[in-house]
Formats: C-alpha cells, sequence, structure tokens
C-alpha cells in the first residue's frame, strides 16, 4: 500500500504560507520605520530652519497657507507632508525645497556623493524626487530627477520668488505642464524653460511612468524677518 503524503505536503504549504506573511510583515515594519525616520528629519530641518531666522509657528503657518497644527505636527515628525506642503514651507522661510529634505545628511562643503543625494517620495502623489546637484544655502541653482506613475499629478506648486527659472528635460513618458494660464505638453527629449513666479503643476499624461529632469535657477535668497 502506498504511504500517505498529503498531510505532509499540507504542512510543508502552511509553512510556506507563514513564512511569507513574516517576510510581508517585516518589510512593511521595515519601511514604516524608514517613512518615520525621513519624517522625523525633515520635521527637525524645518523647525530649525524657522527658529534659525526666528520665524515662530504661527508666522510660518500663514506664511504657507495651511494651518498652525499642520505645520506642528510636521515639526513633530508625525505626518509625511506632500512634495507641494514642503514647497510652501520652504516658499515661506525662503530655502530651497532641497534644503529641507537634505535634513543631517550630507559633508557641510559643496559636495554630494550618490549615497547622500536626497530622495524624497510623496505619499499621495507617488512622485519621487531625487536631488542631484549639491544643497548648500547660498546655492542658486538646483538639478533635480522627478518620476511620476502614469496619470498621476504633482499637485499645484506655489510661485517661486521674483526672478525664478526652471528649466525641464524629459527623459522618458509625456508629461502635461501647466505655469499660471498656460499648458503644454512633452515628451521624451523634449525640453522647456519658464518663469516659476507663478504657479505650476506637472500631470504624467502617459500610460507609463514619467521622467525628468529640472533645474531650477533663483536668485540669491534673503532672509525674511
Amino acid at each position: 500500500m502506498a504511504t500517505k503524503t498529503a498531510p505532509k505536503t499540507k504542512g510543508v504549504t502552511a509553512l510556506g504560507t507563514a513564512l511569507a506573511v513574516v517576510r510581508s510583515a517585516t518589510n512593511l515594519a521595515s519601511n514604516a520605520s524608514n517613512a518615520l525616520k525621513v519624517a522625523q528629519s525633515i520635521g527637525t530641518t524645518i523647525r530649525a530652519t524657522r527658529e534659525v531666522q526666528q520665524i515662530t509657528l504661527s508666522d510660518l503657518a500663514k506664511r504657507a497657507g495651511v494651518s498652525k497644527s499642520v505645520v506642528s505636527r510636521i515639526e513633530a515628525g508625525l505626518t509625511s507632508p506632500t512634495a507641494v506642503m514642503l514647497a510652501k514651507l520652504a516658499e515661506g522661510m525662503t530655502v530651497s525645497l532641497s534644503t529641507l529634505l537634505r535634513g543631517e545628511n550630507g559633508p557641510p562643503v559643496h559636495i554630494q556623493l550618490a549615497v547622500e543625494q536626497p530622495i524624497y517620495t510623496d505619499p499621495k502623489t507617488g512622485l519621487i524626487r531625487r536631488t542631484l546637484s549639491p544643497v548648500s544655502p547660498d546655492a542658486t541653482v538646483e538639478i533635480v530627477h522627478n518620476s511620476l506613475p502614469a496619470r498621476k499629478a504633482t499637485g499645484k506648486f506655489p510661485a517661486h520668488a521674483l526672478g525664478t527659472h526652471e528649466h525641464i528635460v524629459v527623459q522618458a513618458g509625456k508629461i502635461e505642464v501647466a505655469v499660471g494660464k498656460r499648458v503644454f505638453v512633452l515628451e521624451a527629449g523634449d525640453a522647456a524653460q519658464f518663469a516659476a513666479d507663478s504657479e505650476h503643476s506637472v500631470r504624467n499624461a502617459g500610460a507609463k511612468k514619467a521622467e525628468w529632469l529640472l533645474v531650477i535657477h533663483s536668485l540669491p535668497r534673503m532672509i525674511k524677518r
């Protein structure tokens, strides 16, 4: 008579499933831990920048057009802000978005190794922003690599200071760029340059991930008091 092997097979299957669940839970916990560390690092940088400029929590909230409680939660690392929210806070303190994303990483000189490049993922839109250029308080040029999932939009970024210009070079996909009331479409290989002193946004108009290089050129920043 043949030996029955079904129970053993079921046991192996159950063990494999259990191990998969454990691995999944471990990955989720790791991702959550990393997200928390990023949020705390960004929050610490925002608070330090605000205090150096002697800006109150209320004043920053008014400048950014958000509630005081939202700014407080971001500074405490209790929430992951969107890229648009961070841009509003950066404009409110007249610093670059990359400065806020840098946190405590990177040396004080104008050198930034590949492993030190700040990478930020927008929790709402899926936008991934990688700062390629060295981040420094006196930098007037930022070079950024952006990627956006299919059919997603960044949301409206606030107007930058007068004299700020942005340059876009599309590397992959198809994007729709809105600057003020003007909207134009760019595909892989296309480029555009525009004054960024009005609201602007980018939408992935294609069915695949879109990638583009963004160069932001601004005038030397003056600290608000």
